[in-house]
């Protein structure tokens, strides 16, 4: 309830799909005691992956912090969680604020939001949600100083997995969206100054990494690497507002199909292209 009834019944889809694959893919071995262990083994993996709908919220909630967030031990012993995002996505930050308390403050002369939380009761509630999902060495650390404080053990994040919720928290908080006017490329990134958090995205979504300035920046802009990062996020839904530009990209890519960013300005799909700009321009990154 606390994450929408929308992302309930998108999980429920997704148990429902991966029970009959895996169903199919047993009928094709069982006359093999190995292959009937092995679909057994899978079996529970998906049982204990999906059992609590709110495993995907939580991944989620690792990967924006391990984005925007700072878990912080003051030298008197007070322990806290920091996260600052932009205005425009204070609903991220007001979902947190629902499920484990704590306060979403405007910060002074800035268009940015904090949210904190440092009463134990939601810190220990929340340290328990994204323990084993932490995947920034520097976030790595800090968890792991509260921890000791609450004789915790913290818990090594295990090898990242296609549809773990991470990624779409890491993309709320360093990723972006745009369209190249001149080429009319589309483009999905994710910037960070640590590049291991990037590598493991190739292996997983495609892409490639480019050095710019003081960081590393994550891209993919192949039509098949682009449809296949929007299946993810039908299981794992950014909460960002750069939703709006995500749900937009498939009718860019029949738009595209159409060559309708190469007709003249006057005829239909020349104007049906730059209607769809005025209202992509509107939307945030």
């Amino acid at each position: 309830m606390l994450v929408g009834i929308s992302e309930a019944i998108r999980v429920l889809f997704f148990k429902i799909y991966i029970y009959f694959k895996n169903k199919y893919f047993s009928s094709l071995n069982t006359n093999t005691n190995s292959n009937t262990n092995t679909n057994i083994n899978n079996e529970k993996l998906i049982n204990l992956e999906f059992k609590d709908s709110n495993i995907i919220f939580n991944q989620w909630l690792a990967g924006l912090i391990d984005g925007d967030g700072c878990f912080q031990l003051s030298k008197k012993g007070y322990a806290s969680l920091e996260i600052v995002m932009e205005t425009r996505d204070k609903h991220c930050l007001y979902l947190i604020k629902q499920k484990f308390g704590g306060s979403v403050k405007l910060r002074s002369g800035v268009n940015w939001l904090r949210y904190r939380l440092h009463h134990k009761k939601g810190l220990l509630d929340l340290i328990r949600a994204v323990n084993g999902e932490i995947r920034n060495p520097v976030r790595l650390l800090q968890l792991n100083k509260i921890c000791e404080k609450y004789n915790i053990t913290l818990i090594n994040p295990s090898e990242l997995t296609y549809y773990n919720g991470w990624f779409a928290g890491f993309f709320d908080s360093d990723g972006s969206v745009y369209l190249n006017l001149l080429s009319s490329q589309m483009f999905i990134t994710a910037s960070q100054k640590n590049r291991f958090l990037l590598d493991n995205l190739i292996s997983l979504y495609g892409g490639s990494i480019y050095i710019q300035k003081d960081s590393f920046k994550w891209m993919i802009f192949k039509k098949a690497e682009i449809i296949k990062i929007l299946e993810y996020f039908k299981f794992c839904p950014s909460r960002s507002a750069k939703i709006n530009r995500l749900k937009a990209i498939n009718r860019y890519l029949e738009l595209r199909e159409l060559k309708a960013h190469l007709a003249s300005n006057n005829s239909i799909l020349g104007k049906t292209w730059k209607k769809f700009l005025l209202k992509w321009n509107k939307f945030e990154k």
